[in-house]
C-alpha cells in the first residue's frame, strides 16, 4: 500500500418513502414522496488475510447491515411516523450515519439523494 493512500468501498441503495416538512414555507410542507438513493462510503485498511483478504469490507456484509438498519425500516413508509425528528435530507443522512456506525460499520461518508439533483452529505 502506498503511504498516505486512503481506500474506501461505496455501495448504493434505493428506497421509496413519503414525508412532509410541517414548518416549511413551500410545497414540501405537504405530504410528498421521494425515490431516495443512499450511498454509503466505508473507509479502512485493506485486510491482509482471511476471507476478506484484499477488501476494506465485503459488499455482501455491507448490504446486509444497510438493508437491516435502514432500507427495510424506511422503504415504503411515511418517515414522519418512523423517526422522531424533522425528516429533512440532512437529518435523515445524519441518522443513517449514526445507525450504521452503531452497527459496527466504519462509515466515512453518507450521501442521501432526494432527487437526481439534490442530496445531503454527512462525513466524519
Amino acid at each position: 500500500m502506498l503511504m498516505g493512500m486512503k481506500t474506501s468501498v461505496v455501495k448504493s441503495f434505493t428506497f421509496e418513502a413519503a414525508h412532509a416538512l410541517p414548518n416549511h414555507d413551500g410545497k414540501c410542507k405537504n405530504l410528498h414522496g421521494h425515490s431516495y438513493r443512499l450511498e454509503v462510503f466505508v473507509e479502512g485498511p485493506i485486510q491482509t488475510s482471511g476471507p476478506g483478504e484484499g477488501m476494506v469490507m465485503d459488499f455482501a456484509r455491507l448490504s446486509e447491515v444497510v438493508e437491516r438498519e435502514i432500507v427495510i425500516q424506511w422503504d415504503h413508509q411515511y418517515l414522519n411516523d418512523v423517526v422522531t425528528f424533522v425528516t429533512t435530507a440532512e437529518l435523515l443522512a445524519e441518522e443513517v450515519f449514526r445507525r450504521l456506525a452503531s452497527a459496527g460499520i466504519s462509515v466515512s461518508r453518507i450521501e442521501l439523494w432526494e432527487t437526481p439533483k439534490a442530496r445531503a452529505v454527512v462525513e466524519r
